[in-house]
């Protein structure tokens, strides 16, 4: 998406890359001096996955070669965490804040351009001091409005009004548009609701058979348990048991349906397509250093992620192979259970279990 965004920006002429970037990105406290820098401007460019010294930005809009807007793009994802806990978007408008300091530029912006993601309570136009840059959220609805706008501008080139044209047809068949319920929304929901007790039967099963493979995958249902739950912003269909694994205090066995997880967890190691996956995760710090260290072990097929309050070991495999045959999804499920991953599991709790008083 910030791709496609960029390369639409980038072909507009000069004054229509400034008038985007105001109805865009400026905010209202800085709309003056905008306006009073602007026409010293030769060069707007932006650019995707710009590299920084401790992260990488998903757009940058450079004035003249100087970074001047960081843009975050959330889609239904969460604001990730540094090491140090600090959320990314105050990491980010630091880096801006110092950049612009050493060339002396005094407006550096830091926006988020999202859809469904909700920004911080403090990411306000005010909070300058806390973001390091003066924060501004910007919605892919209002993008999708502006870019339908201009494909409609006769005084714009024919060429450029029809990439405007297939973008906005891009972003309305992606369904970011609006953010809130279509007719369409209204008659999946009102399926789920004739549905929804099929699912959470096929997902009890797959709980069920985690309860009788021994080990540390106790009988019963724990209060902590999940047997189904349905997380839209973060795309997912999933349960999970918690594992009787002293001393570690918080292993957990999590299986379910991820929705582009690549998306949806913006991380460029996962797939791209709808998948299922199987997980380990933990949720105590010293836990989660010992996760992230025998991680290393389990080989390709298994990704490491870390977020503030948890982190797990993820397997993925293709949805459209697992619903070949829905009914028989849960053994679809139990099978690779038994068939790839009940060993691994076992291994790493006892791994970890060894390295807890170490």
């Amino acid at each position: 998406m910030s791709e496609c965004l960029a390369d639409f920006f980038n072909r507009l002429p000069r004054e229509a890359k400034l008038s985007f970037v105001q109805k865009m990105f400026v905010p209202s406290i800085c709309a003056n001096e905008w306006r009073s820098n602007i026409s010293d401007v030769t060069t707007v460019h932006m650019k995707t996955q710009y590299q920084i010294p401790n992260g990488r930005l998903d757009i940058v809009i450079l004035l003249d070669n100087q970074p001047t807007f960081v843009i975050e793009n959330k889609v239904g994802a969460p604001i990730g965490k540094h090491s140090n806990n600090i959320d990314q978007l105050r990491v980010y408008g630091d880096w801006l804040k110092q950049t612009a300091d050493r060339s002396g530029q005094r407006l550096a912006v830091l926006c988020l351009l999202t859809h469904i993601t909700s920004p911080p309570e403090t990411f306000k136009e005010d909070e300058r001091d806390l973001y390091g840059s003066i924060p501004k959220v910007v919605r892919w609805s209002q993008m999708a409005a502006e870019v339908q706008a201009i494909a409609r501008k006769g005084r714009l080139p024919l060429d450029i009004r029809t990439i405007a044209r297939e973008f906005h047809l891009f972003l309305l068949e992606q369904n970011m548009t609006t953010e809130f319920a279509r007719f369409e929304d209204f008659a999946a929901a009102i399926v789920y609701v004739k549905s929804g007790s099929r699912i959470s039967h096929t997902f009890e099963k797959i709980y069920d058979h985690l309860s009788e493979l021994g080990g540390p995958f106790v009988k019963g249902f724990s209060k902590d348990d999940a047997i189904v739950d349905f997380d839209s912003e973060g795309s997912v269909i999933h349960g999970w048991k918690y594992l009787s694994a002293a001393p570690l205090k918080s292993a957990y066995f999590a299986y379910g349906i991820n929705l582009q997880p690549r998306r949806s967890l913006s991380i460029d190691s996962l797939p791209d397509e709808d998948s299922i996956f199987l997980a380990v995760g933990v949720e105590t710090k010293k836990e989660m250093q010992l996760l992230e260290s025998k991680s290393k072990d389990l080989g390709e097929d298994w990704h490491y992620l870390s977020f503030a309050d948890y982190s797990l070991i993820v397997t993925f495999k293709p949805l459209h192979a697992a619903l070949g045959r829905p009914e028989e999804f849960a053994s679809t499920m139990i099978a690779w259970i038994d068939q790839s991953c009940a060993a691994v599991v076992a291994k790493l709790i006892q791994s970890l279990q060894k390295q807890y008083g170490v």
